[in-house]
């Protein structure tokens, strides 16, 4: 095609409807990488929860407390959701009254998830706060806890005063799901080697 008037070639045509190929290729390129982060920042559903798995949901446990789960396959777990004044209280408790300074919670955690039973298979039960106790886990033996699973002495505020020396509770394994937390039964979960005392 040739339109001398408006100097118009087949070369020139060509390279127009090149172009123009070009053009709404990178617009259309370009508009995808605009909807992407919109597409990103909308809330999609998390997968599916695991088959032996359990999803606490945050609504079902108020800030500061505990509680008992059973999860698949007999395992029984305390959950606790930390707060602003739990975690104070964690930060502020008395080294010399813990049997091992080591936390194996972690006690910055959003949660502390401990089996709910000791090294010796004791069946633990919860202790909410009193006086001076600061809430946490005694065993029939008289031992005692606190929520983030740290070994507590004998001391002016142990429920019991039971003097032996005992073991830290064991971590349970979870993951963080948005503001929910997703318990997982431990596989195999290795038994940690008893501490030293500093």
């Amino acid at each position: 095609m040739t339109d001398p008037e408006n100097n118009i070639t087949n070369n020139s045509a060509n390279t127009r409807l090149y172009l123009r190929a070009c053009i709404k290729i990178l617009a259309t390129i370009g508009f995808v990488f605009l909807l992407v982060p919109f597409f990103k920042s909308l809330p999609w559903p998390h997968d599916g929860i695991p088959v032996d798995s359990v999803l606490l949901r945050q609504a079902e446990l108020a800030e500061g407390s505990t509680r008992r789960i059973r999860l698949p396959g007999d395992t029984m777990v305390f959950v606790t959701r930390n707060s602003p004044a739990l975690q104070a209280a964690l930060a502020a408790f008395d080294p010399d009254n813990l049997w091992f300074t080591s936390a194996p919670g972690l006690t910055g955690q959003r949660y502390f998830v401990v089996r709910a039973t000791s090294m010796q298979d004791e069946v633990l039960r919860y202790l909410p706060p009193k006086a001076a106790w600061p809430g946490g886990f005694v065993a029939d033996s008289g031992a005692a806890w606190d929520v983030a699973g740290r070994a507590l002495k004998p001391w002016p505020g142990h429920p019991s005063g039971y003097r032996v020396k005992i073991q830290n509770l064991l971590p349970m394994p979870f993951k963080a799901r948005g503001d929910d937390v997703l318990l997982i039964p431990p596989a195999d979960v290795p038994v940690p080697a008893p501490e030293e005392n500093p």
